[in-house]
C-alpha cells in the first residue's frame, strides 16, 4: 500500500454552534494566486464547515480548453501547525498536477500536429476535497479523497491524517499502538478471513497471494478505520489480496480483536471507556481558551453508546447487489397508498455530487442520478458510491448532445458507450434514459430502446442559482410529480436540505423513478413524466 489512511468514523459529531457563537479566523492568503499569471483560469473560496472550527479553501483551474483541471479542497482550522502540514500536502498535489498536465498537453499538441484531429483522451482532471472522520478536544481526523485522470481508466486513493488537537502533533497509525504486535494480530485475523473466502471461491485469488499481501508488515496494514459501531475495517489496495475485478478489498473485524492494543491515552483520547469497544463522542466543557476552540457542551441527544457482548462474526464488505441498491426501507413504500415523488439530477457527477451523497443519506433519500459518460469516466468512484448508498442511475448519453439532431446509429453509440462504462461499475446496466434538454421525437425514442424519462417540476435551477428560488419552486411539487434538477450547480445543492425538510412534512416519501410508477414496469420508447393517479396527500 502506498498512502496512510486512518478513519475512525463516528455515527454523530458534535452539533455546529451558530455561527454567532464561533471564534472565525480570517481567510488565509491563497498560496496559489500566482496562477493567473500562468495563462489559467483560477479562483479559490474560503467557507465554513458543517464541522466546528473547520473551515474550507477551496482552490479551482482550468487550462487548455478544459482538458486541464484542478478542483481541490483543504481543510483550514484554529491550529497553525495543522493548517501548514495540511498546506503543504495539497501543495504538493497541486505541484504534481501542473507538471502532469504541462506533460499531457504537449502530448496532445503533438498528436493534433501529426494527425489534424482532436482527442478527448488528453485530459488531466486531478480533484481532492475532505471530509472529517472525528473532531473532540484531543484528536482530529483529517480523509484527504482524491482522485487524478489523464486519459485511462484512473486512479482514486483515500491518504489520511490524525492530529492531536490541542498541540497540532501529526500521528501515524503506530501511534496508535503500543507496540508492533498489532500487525501481527491484523494478519493473522485477515488471513484466516481471506484464505477462507478463496477456498469458498468467493474471492479470485489464491492463498499464496494472501498470504504475502496480509504479511505483518506497516505497509501491508496502512488503510485502518476504526469505526462507532465496534468494528475495524482492513483495507488492502486492489491487487494486494485479490484479483483487480474484486477491487479493493475490505475486512471487517471485531474492535475486541484489537482494542487491548491500543495505547491507554489513545483510548482516552477517543472516549473509550473501561469495559466499552464503542468510540464515544466525550462531554466537551470549557477548553483553554488560548485555543480558541469551543465544541459544545455535551454529547449530542442522538447518540448512544453501544457496548459489544462477545466477538461477532468476522465479515467481508461486499457491493450491493442490484436488488439491494434501493436502499433501507425503500422496498415498503408503496406509491399507490402514500405520496411519493421522484427526485431526479442531471448532467453529472460533479464536484458537488459527493457533497449531495451526503446530505441524502443523513436524510434516508433515494434519488435518481441520470449520469453523462464523459463525467463518469473521471468520476466513477462517486457513480460506484450512488449505486452502494441505493439512488438509481439513469442514462443521459455521453456528451450531452440534442438526439434529434443525430443519426440513428450515433444515437444508440451515445446511450451504449455510457451504459457500457455503467455496467462496468456497478455491475448492471441502466434501466431508463433522460435526453439532453429534453428534446425527443419518435425516431429518438426507437433508437434509444428505453424508457424515457421526462419530468413535470422545472425548478429552472439552470437559470436561476439561488439556493431559496430553487427550494420554493420544488417545494411545490405534486404528489407523484418528477422533480428536474442539477447536481452540478451548488445553489442546487445547497437547496437540498430545504426541499427535503418541506416535502416530509407534507407526507411525502421520495424514491426512485421506477419505484414511483410501481408495479408497472417502466417499457421502452414510453415517455414518462409523473405518476398517473397518485394517492391524495
Amino acid at each position: 500500500m502506498k498512502h496512510l489512511y486512518i478513519s475512525i468514523a463516528v455515527a454523530a459529531l458534535m452539533p455546529l454552534l451558530a455561527l454567532a457563537a464561533c471564534q472565525p479566523i480570517p481567510p488565509p492568503p491563497d498560496p496559489h494566486e500566482d496562477a493567473a499569471s500562468a495563462g489559467r483560469s483560477h479562483t479559490s473560496t474560503f467557507d465554513a464547515s458543517k464541522y466546528e472550527n473547520v473551515w474550507v479553501q477551496a482552490i479551482e483551474e482550468v487550462e487548455n480548453e478544459g482538458r486541464s483541471l484542478l478542483r481541490i479542497s483543504y481543510p483550514v482550522t484554529e491550529q497553525d501547525a495543522i493548517n501548514a502540514r495540511m498546506e503543504a500536502v495539497t501543495q504538493e498535489f497541486i505541484d504534481e498536477y501542473r507538471v502532469t498536465a504541462a506533460e499531457i498537453e504537449e502530448s496532445y499538441q503533438e498528436y493534433k500536429s501529426d494527425t489534424g484531429k482532436d482527442a478527448a483522451t488528453f485530459i488531466t482532471h486531478y480533484r481532492q476535497h475532505f471530509d472529517v472522520s472525528v473532531a473532540n478536544e484531543n484528536l482530529i481526523f483529517f480523509d484527504l479523497v482524491r482522485s487524478i485522470h489523464t486519459g485511462g481508466t484512473g486512479n482514486s486513493y483515500v491518504v489520511g491524517f490524525t492530529f492531536d488537537r490541542r498541540s497540532g502533533e501529526e500521528l501515524s497509525i503506530a501511534d496508535l499502538f503500543v507496540d508492533d504486535s498489532y500487525l501481527e494480530r491484523l494478519s493473522t485475523l485477515a488471513r484466516e478471513e481471506l484464505a477462507e473466502l478463496v477456498r469458498n471461491e468467493d474471492l479470485a485469488s489464491e492463498l499464496d497471494w494472501v498470504e504475502e499481501g496480509t504479511a505483518p508488515a506497516a505497509e501491508n496494514f496502512d488503510n485502518i478505520q476504526l469505526r462507532d459501531d465496534g468494528t475495524v475495517v482492513v483495507m488492502f489496495d486492489k491487487y494486494q489480496v485479490a484479483a483487480g475485478v474484486e477491487g479493493v478489498v475490505e475486512v471487517v473485524l471485531p474492535l475486541d480483536s484489537i482494542v487491548d492494543l491500543l495505547k491507554p491515552e489513545v483510548r482516552e483520547l477517543l472516549g473509550l471507556e473501561p469495559g466499552t469497544t464503542s468510540i464515544g463522542v466525550p462531554s466537551v466543557q470549557a477548553m483553554d481558551p488560548a485555543s480558541n476552540l469551543t465544541l459544545g457542551s455535551s454529547t449530542p441527544a442522538n447518540y448512544q453508546e453501544t457496548v459489544f457482548q462477545g466477538f461477532p462474526e468476522v465479515s467481508l464488505l461486499k457491493f450491493r447487489t442490484a436488488e439491494q441498491a434501493e436502499g433501507p426501507g425503500l422496498e415498503d413504500i408503496n406509491c399507490l397508498e402514500v405520496p411519493c415523488v421522484a427526485l431526479t439530477f442531471d448532467d453529472g457527477p460533479s464536484f458537488h455530487t459527493e457533497r449531495l451523497l451526503d446530505i441524502l443519506k443523513e436524510q434516508n433519500v433515494k434519488a435518481t442520478f441520470f449520469v453523462l459518460g464523459t463525467q463518469v469516466r473521471i468520476q466513477s468512484e462517486t457513480v460506484q458510491l450512488m449505486f452502494e448508498e441505493g439512488h438509481q442511475i439513469g442514462n443521459q448519453t455521453w456528451d450531452h448532445p440534442n438526439l434529434t439532431q443525430l443519426p440513428d446509429d450515433l444515437i444508440q453509440q451515445q446511450l451504449q458507450q455510457t451504459d457500457d462504462l455503467i455496467t462496468q461499475i456497478i455491475g448492471i446496466p441502466t434501466p431508463h434514459m433522460r435526453p439532453p434538454y429534453g428534446a425527443h421525437d419518435e425516431r429518438v425514442r426507437a433508437a434509444s430502446g428505453l424508457p424515457v424519462i421526462f419530468w413535470s417540476v422545472d425548478p429552472l435551477d439552470w437559470k436561476d442559482r439561488n439556493a431559496e428560488t430553487v427550494a420554493a419552486r420544488i417545494i411545490a411539487a405534486p404528489v407523484g410529480a418528477i422533480i428536474l434538477a442539477h447536481d452540478i450547480h451548488k445553489s442546487t445543492v445547497d437547496a437540498v436540505p430545504a426541499i427535503i425538510a418541506a416535502l416530509k412534512d407534507r407526507g411525502i416519501h421520495f424514491v426512485t423513478v421506477t419505484k414511483l410508477f410501481e408495479p408497472d414496469a417502466l417499457r421502452p420508447q414510453n415517455v414518462y413524466q409523473s405518476q398517473p393517479n397518485p394517492p391524495a396527500r
